[in-house]
C-alpha cells in the first residue's frame, strides 16, 4: 500500500498518469485471509479465514471472478472484529462480474483504499507481451536465445536468495511461463508462441521500464529482484531502463507489545505451576493453598515428624492433588511456544490493509507524501 500512496503523490506532483501493474500472471490464494484477534488469555493471535475460493496453483488472471462466502457466522464471535472482513467481502462482491479473479481483487483493493491512493489506471501483466515492446523482446529472445539466457543466469546468480530461478539452457528454457494445460511451467524456445506464454517477473518489469513508465515504484521484494533485471538487460542488450524508486513502511496493529506479552506469559507460567501444585487455587476465590490442600497440609503438620502417619498424609495429599489436576495438562514448552507466536503476531507488518484504521492510514499517507516530496523537490 505504501507504494500506491507514493504513486498518487508523485503523479499529482508531476501531472503524470498513475498506473497499477496488476500481476495477474502469478498463482496464489488471496481468498485465505489472516485475521488478528486477542485470545482469552490476552495474547495476540491470528486465524486464517476463507473469504472466497481460488485455485492456488493457477494464475489469478486465468480464474473467473468469485462470489465471496457468507460471513454471517462472524457475528456470533464476540472476540473477533468481523467488520473489516465484511467490508472486504462487500468490495469483492461489488468488483465482480465479467472479470478475472485478479481484476476483481485489485479493483476491490483500489475501492477500499481510494481515499489514499485515488483511482489509478490498471494494467494487467498478462497483456505486456502483446505490446510493441513485448513483441520486440519476444523476437529478440527467439533470435538470440542462448545469449539471452546466459546473461539472465549470470544476473540472477548475483543474488541467489532473491527467489529468481536460473534457466536450463540445455532445455531451451526462457524467462516466460507456458500456460497451456492446468499448471504453469517455464516456457521453452521450441514452444514459443505469444498466445500461450506469459512474462515472468524480470520480463514483466523489463517491458514496463523499457516502454511503460517514466518511474517504477517497488516495495522491498521487487526492488531486490529488479536490480537483477537491470543487470540482465545491460549484459544481453546493452540498454538501460527507466529508474525505479523503492517505498516501504512498517505499520503494526495496536496489539499487546513485547512487554505486555512478557507479563501475560509470566502469569500463564504461574497459573501452570499452580495447576500442578495447587489445582483448586485456580477456581476457588481464596488465597493459595486451596481447601483440600490446606486441610492436607494441616494433617501433615499435626502428625509427628518422621512418623508413618506423617508420610501417609503426605502421600495422600499428592494422590488428592493428582485427581484435581486438569485431564489435559499444558505440555512442556507450550506456553513458551505461545509467547513466541504472540510476539511474531504483534510485530507483523503484512496484515491485509482492511485491518488498519482510517486514522492509521491517514497518518501513513501523510508521512509517505512528506518523505516522497522531500526526495523529489
Amino acid at each position: 500500500m505504501a507504494k500506491f500512496i507514493a504513486m498518487r503523490t508523485l503523479s499529482q506532483e508531476m501531472g503524470a498518469a498513475s498506473v497499477v501493474l496488476n500481476i495477474d500472471t502469478v498463482a496464489g490464494d488471496p481468498g485465505l485471509i489472516d485475521v488478528p484477534f486477542i485470545d482469552l488469555d490476552g495474547l495476540p493471535c491470528s486465524s486464517s479465514i476463507r473469504l472466497f475460493d481460488s485455485l492456488p496453483d493457477r494464475s489469478l488472471g486465468m480464474q473467473p471472478a468469485c462470489e465471496p462466502a457468507d460471513l454471517s457466522w462472524l457475528d456470533s464471535m464476540p472476540d473477533l472484529d468481523g467488520e473489516p472482513l465484511h467490508r472486504l467481502s462487500s468490495a469483492m462482491r461489488d468488483a465482480g462480474g465479467d472479470l478475472s479473479l485478479a481484476n476483481q481483487v485489485i479493483r476491490a483493493l483500489i475501492d477500499i483504499n481510494r481515499s489514499w491512493i485515488g483511482r489509478p489506471n490498471v494494467l494487467n501483466a498478462s497483456r505486456l507481451l502483446k505490446t510493441p515492446c513485448g513483441q520486440w523482446l519476444l523476437e529478440r529472445m527467439q533470435r538470440d536465445a542462448v545469449r539471452c539466457c546466459e546473461a539472465y543466469n549470470a544476473a540472477v546468480s548475483v543474488d541467489p536468495d532473491a527467489g529468481i530461478r536460473p534457466l536450463d539452457i540445455g532445455k531451451g528454457e526462457l524467462p516466460l511461463w507456458d500456460i497451456r494445460g492446468d499448471q504453469r511451467r517455464t516456457a521453452r524456445r521450441q514452444d514459443l508462441d505469444d498466445s500461450n506464454v506469459l512474462p515472468k517477473a524480470l520480463v514483466t518489469t523489463a517491458i514496463m521500464r523499457l516502454a511503460g513508465c517514466d518511474l517504477f515504484i517497488h516495495g522491498t521484494g521487487g526492488a531486490r529482484y529488479d536490480a537483477l533485471m537491470e543487470g540482465w538487460l545491460r549484459q544481453w542488450l546493452d540498454i538501460e531502463v527507466a529508474p525505479f524508486m523503492m517505498v516501504t513502511a512498517d505499520v503494526q496493529l495496536p496489539l499487546p507489545d513485547a512487554e505486555a506479552i512478557a507479563r501475560l506469559g509470566q502469569g500463564l507460567v504461574s497459573d501452570d505451576r499452580r495447576a500442578f501444585h495447587d489445582p483448586e487455587s485456580l477456581s476457588v476465590p481464596l488465597d493459595s493453598p486451596g481447601p483440600q490442600k490446606r486441610a492436607a497440609l494441616e494433617t501433615i503438620e499435626s502428625a509427628p515428624r518422621g512418623s508413618e502417619e506423617r508420610r501417609a498424609a503426605f502421600t495422600s495429599m499428592h494422590e488428592t492433588l493428582a485427581t484435581l489436576r486438569p485431564e489435559n495438562p499444558t505440555p512442556a514448552g507450550a506456553i513458551a511456544d505461545r509467547i513466541r507466536d504472540a510476539r511474531r503476531t504483534s510485530s507483523r507488518r503484512d496484515w491485509h490493509v482492511v485491518f488498519y484504521s482510517d486514522e492509521v492510514m491517514d497518518q501513513l499517507a501523510e508521512q509517505i507524501e512528506a518523505a516522497v516530496l522531500d526526495q523529489t523537490r
